[in-house]
């Protein structure tokens, strides 16, 4: 190595604090450390061995809240952690897992997601879940090619749903509702031949239907 090389650079303010270091870990880490006047590292770039590379921030405590990555899996992702470095919100992409924005809880639960894919499990939706972490909720367009709006009860049992299904020419927009049991209780919709129906069923499963005036 010569005079014009290093394996690290520092810059220190007027007391002597480093400030700013460009160096090389250990594990063959490539990083850009910037530190605030209290020599707490603030924001962080790097190049990890392997090729992924990130940008780290953390707040005045020392406290990392963004990371900012390209990862080795292929995957991207904007990460947010709050105070207690429990992770909040992720926007990303990659193989095999949903494009989109997935929020969390401070216990740790996924609450919410705007996704799309991957297939063929996903096609789009907003997604909800519960503090106990049960699916409850979800609004979307499905791979089969139906839309709609579903809602669960704790148990994670079908309970209403309103939309189209999909995989049949002609299918109708139908409002469902089912029993705790998971069974059919009502469906009012309209069908490909322009008539409204209404079908009730009893709790032995028989069914009555009628029009819809």
């Amino acid at each position: 190595m010569d005079d014009q090389q290093a394996s690290a650079f520092e810059i220190v303010d007027d007391a002597g604090r480093v400030r700013a270091r460009l160096g090389l870990s250990p594990d063959g880490t490539l990083s850009l450390d910037l530190a605030d006047d209290q020599g707490l590292v603030r924001a962080a770039l790097s190049v990890h061995p392997g090729g992924s590379s990130s940008l780290r921030l953390a707040d005045e405590h020392g406290t990392s809240r963004v990371a900012i990555g390209s990862w080795l899996d292929g995957s991207a992702s904007v990460d947010l952690y709050d105070s207690q470095r429990n992770q909040r919100v992720s926007l990303g992409e990659g193989p095999g897992r949903p494009a989109g924005v997935s929020v969390w809880d401070a216990a740790g639960h996924l609450r919410a997601a705007l996704a799309q894919g991957p297939a063929p499990d996903r096609e789009s939706s907003v997604e909800f879940w519960d503090r106990d972490g049960h699916y409850r909720a979800g609004l979307g367009t499905w791979p089969d090619g139906g839309t709609g709006v579903e809602l669960l009860d704790p148990d994670r049992t079908l309970r209403t749903r309103l939309g189209q299904r999909g995989g049949i020419d002609g299918e109708p927009a139908t409002l469902e509702l089912y029993g705790a049991d998971g069974r059919f209780k009502a469906a009012m919709g309209e069908y490909p031949d322009g008539a409204g129906r209404l079908n009730l069923w009893e709790a032995d499963g028989t069914s009555q239907s009628g029009p819809v005036a």
